[in-house]
C-alpha cells in the first residue's frame, strides 16, 4: 500500500526537515526496514518496501486493503489522496489528473501554468482547498467533468482536479485501519530523530517512545490521560486521530471561518484579503444550524432509498401482472378463435399481434420507471452513506466543506421526494361478445380487443331531456360512454345503474328506472314519473357516479285531475244510468259509464274525468268537456 507521506498530514505537528534523514541515518538502520513504519503525525505510514499485510488480531477497523470502500473505483487500488466530485463520488488524485489531462488537453495553457506557479510553494496538507483565491474567481471559464460512476458533469474549480475538496471521512479511515494494524510500526511523534513508539495517549492521540511517556505522565496536565501500550490500545481500538485542516494559501493558519457567500472554509487572513466584504462566521457557530439540516437530509435519503425499494418491488410485481394479464386475454382469445373455421385464421392472427404490441408499450412504461428509480435509488444511497460517514467522522470543518456539492445533489434528486404512488391501468380488454368491424369474412366474427377504459366522470347525458317533466309522462335520457381521454365509446357490456330519489326530506317513494343497452356505447335510461316532485336523478358507471350525478329534475302537473280516481262509473256512483267516464267505456242496458268486464273498460282504477290509469298523473282533457262528477 502506497501513501504518500506528505499528502495525509493531519497538521498535529511539524515535519522535519528531509536533511536531519542524514544526520539519523544510524538510527534508521536500527529499524526493520521489511515493516511498515507510520510517521509521527498520526496520519499514514511511510513508503515501504512491501505491501500491507492484514494484522492477525482483530484490530478495530479492517485493513483498508481488504475493504473495498477503501478502493479507487478506477484503479482498483487503495485511494491516493481521495478527491470529492460534486455529484459525491471519491476518487484517487492521480486518476482524476488522468482524467483531467485527458479531457481538458484544450485549456488554456496559460491558465494552467498560471495555476502550476501558484502552487510551487511547500504545504504542510493537501485539504486547504477552500482558501484558495483561484477557487473563488469568477473570472476564469467554467469546465465540467464527467463521473465516470454516475456520468453526471460536475464543475472543477479553476486551479484544476487537484483543488477539489479531499473526502476526509476516507482519509481518517485509511489512517485508523493503518494505526490500528499490528504491521504497522509507528514513531514517537515527539522525538526529533526516527524512534520507534511502544505506547500511545488515548486522550491526545499521540504516540510515544519509552522516554516521552514518561515525561507526559509526569506532567499535571497530562498524568491522568490514558496511555497504552501500542498492543493494548490496538487491542482496545485506536478511534481517535488529531484533526487540524490548514489553509493551503497560509498554511501557518487553521480554517477557522466559513464564507455564507461563497460556501467555504477559510482562514481568518483569507477573510481580511479575498472574502473582505463576505458574510464571514465562526465554523463552531455556522455548522450546529447546517449539520441539523444535514443529518434531516440523511434521514431523508434512507427513507427515500427504502421507499424507492419498495417501488421497485411493486414494478417487479406490475410486470407480473402485465404478463399474468396478457398471457389470459391471450387464452381467452385462442380459445375463442377455435372455435371457427380457417376463415378466423387470420382475424387470430391480428389479434394476437395487437396483445404483443400492448404488451411491448406496457413493458416499455414500466422498463422506464424502473430505470428512474434505480437511478433515484443510487443517488440517495450516494447521498445517505457520505453523509453518514461524513457526519459520524467529520469535524465541523470537514462537514461545511460540503455543503454546497451536498445541497446540490439533494437538489438534483428531486429534494429527496419519493416518487409519487405507481399505478397499473387494467386497460387491456378482450370483448368476446363485440362484432368485428370492417372484416372481409361473410361470417359475423365476434372478438375484440380494447385499451379503452371507461370513465365515469367523461360520461354523460343531455340534460335538455331533463327538462319540463310532467306526471305521467314517460321521459327519455340518452347517456354516451367516454373514455378518460374523452373518446367515445363503441361497444356496451358496461354496468349502468340508474334511480330515482325525492329531494324532500322524509320521502322514502321508489321509482322504476329501466336502463336499455344499446351496444354501440350508449344506453338508454328511461322511467315515467308518478307524482309532481322535485326529484334526483342517480347514474352510476361501474359504481360511479357519471358527470353531474345526481341531475335535480322537477317534475309538474300543470293540468290537475277534476274526476274521480275509481274502478268503473257503475260503482262510483251507485248504478246511477247518468254517470259518465273519460275512458269512454258504456255498459249495455242504458248506461253511460263504464262497468268492470264490459267494453272499453281499462282493467284496472283509473281518473273518470280523462282514463289516465296512473294516479298521480296529469289530467288529459281541460274543464270545458262536460262531464258528469258523482262525488260520495
Amino acid at each position: 500500500m502506497d501513501i504518500d507521506r506528505i499528502s495525509y498530514i493531519f497538521g498535529s505537528f511539524a515535519r522535519r526537515r528531509q536533511s536531519q534523514e542524514v544526520v539519523f541515518s544510524s538510527k534508521r538502520k536500527s529499524v526493520d526496514t521489511s515493516k511498515i513504519w507510520h510517521e509521527r503525525s498520526k496520519s499514514s505510514p511511510l513508503n515501504t518496501k512491501r505491501s500491507l499485510q492484514s494484522p492477525r488480531g482483530k484490530p478495530a477497523i479492517g485493513s483498508p486493503i481488504e475493504e473495498a470502500k477503501f478502493r479507487c473505483p478506477l484503479c482498483k487500488n487503495p485511494y491516493f489522496e481521495p478527491r470529492v466530485l460534486p455529484c459525491l463520488h471519491s476518487f484517487c488524485l492521480r486518476c482524476l489528473e488522468d482524467l483531467e489531462k485527458n479531457n481538458f488537453a484544450t485549456w488554456n495553457e496559460t491558465e494552467l501554468n498560471g495555476t502550476k506557479a501558484n502552487n510551487v510553494q511547500p504545504r504542510k496538507t493537501t485539504f486547504a482547498t477552500l482558501g484558495d483565491p483561484n477557487h473563488a474567481s469568477e473570472d476564469r471559464p467554467k469546465r465540467a467533468m464527467c463521473c465516470p460512476t454516475c456520468g453526471n458533469l460536475g464543475e472543477i474549480p479553476n486551479g484544476g482536479v487537484r483543488h477539489l475538496t479531499p473526502n476526509y471521512s476516507i482519509q481518517h479511515q485509511m489512517v485508523l485501519a493503518t494505526l490500528n494494524s499490528k504491521s504497522t510500526h509507528l514513531l514517537c511523534d515527539l522525538c526529533v530523530t526516527d524512534v520507534a513508539a511502544t505506547s500511545r495517549c488515548m486522550d491526545c492521540a499521540i504516540s510515544f517512545c519509552t522516554e516521552c511517556e514518561q515525561l507526559h505522565l509526569r506532567q499535571k496536565s497530562s498524568a491522568i490521560h490514558s496511555v497504552l501500550s501500542l498492543e493494548a490500545a490496538r487491542e482496545k481500538g485506536i478511534t481517535k486521530i488529531r484533526k487540524q485542516v490548514m489553509c493551503m494559501v497560509h498554511p501557518e493558519l487553521e480554517l477557522a471561518l466559513f464564507c455564507s457567500t461563497c460556501y467555504q472554509v477559510i482562514c481568518t487572513e483569507c477573510a481580511l484579503l479575498t472574502h473582505r466584504a463576505h458574510m464571514c462566521e465562526s465554523v463552531s457557530k455556522v455548522a450546529k444550524s447546517h449539520i441539523v439540516s444535514l443529518r434531516m437530509a440523511a434521514n431523508k435519503a434512507k427513507a427515500l432509498v427504502e421507499k424507492s425499494a419498495m417501488d421497485t418491488s411493486v414494478l417487479s410485481t406490475t410486470s407480473k401482472r402485465i404478463e399474468a394479464d396478457c398471457a389470459k386475454i391471450q387464452c381467452e382469445v385462442e380459445r375463442f378463435i377455435e372455435d371457427y373455421i380457417r376463415s378466423i385464421e387470420e382475424h387470430k392472427s391480428n389479434l394476437l399481434e395487437q396483445i404483443r404490441q400492448l404488451r411491448e408499450e406496457k413493458m416499455q412504461q414500466v422498463v422506464e420507471e424502473k430505470l428512474k428509480l434505480q437511478k433515484k435509488i443510487r443517488d440517495a444511497r450516494d447521498i445517505a452513506y457520505f453523509l453518514d460517514d461524513l457526519l459520524s467522522d467529520g469535524s465541523d470543518v470537514e462537514v461545511l466543506s460540503f455543503i454546497k456539492p451536498i445541497i446540490e445533489k439533494i437538489e438534483g434528486c428531486d429534494n429527496l421526494e419519493p416518487s409519487p404512488e405507481l399505478k397499473y391501468s387494467d386497460s387491456i380488454q378482450f370483448l368476446p361478445e363485440e362484432s368485428v368491424k370492417d372484416t372481409k369474412s361473410s361470417r359475423n366474427i365476434y372478438g375484440v380487443l380494447t385499451t379503452q377504459n371507461i370513465s365515469a366522470e367523461h360520461c354523460r347525458i343531455n340534460t335538455k331531456d331533463l327538462e319540463n317533466l310532467r306526471v305521467g309522462k314517460k321521459v327519455n335520457v340518452r347517456l354516451e360512454t367516454k373514455d378518460s381521454k374523452e373518446h367515445p365509446l363503441e361497444r356496451g357490456g358496461e354496468t349502468v345503474t340508474a334511480e330515482i330519489r325525492h329531494r324532500e326530506a322524509g320521502v322514502s317513494r321508489s321509482l322504476i328506472v329501466n336502463v336499455d343497452d344499446n351496444r354501440d356505447g350508449t344506453y338508454g335510461v328511461s322511467f315515467i314519473p308518478d307524482v309532481a316532485a322535485k326529484l334526483a336523478l342517480i347514474i352510476k358507471v361501474n359504481g360511479e357516479h357519471i358527470q353531474g350525478s345526481p341531475f335535480p329534475i322537477t317534475v309538474r302537473s300543470l293540468k290537475p285531475h277534476h274526476g274521480t280516481f275509481h274502478c268503473c262509473s257503475f260503482c262510483s256512483s251507485a248504478g246511477s244510468k247518468e254517470a259518465t267516464c273519460g275512458c269512454e267505456g258504456k255498459m249495455p242496458g242504458g248506461y253511460k259509464g263504464c262497468g268492470h268486464g264490459h267494453e272499453g273498460h281499462p282493467g284496472r282504477r283509473h281518473w273518470s274525468c280523462c282514463g289516465n290509469v296512473v294516479e298521480h298523473s296529469e289530467c288529459g282533457r281541460s274543464r270545458s268537456n262536460s262531464h258528469y262528477q258523482f262525488t260520495l
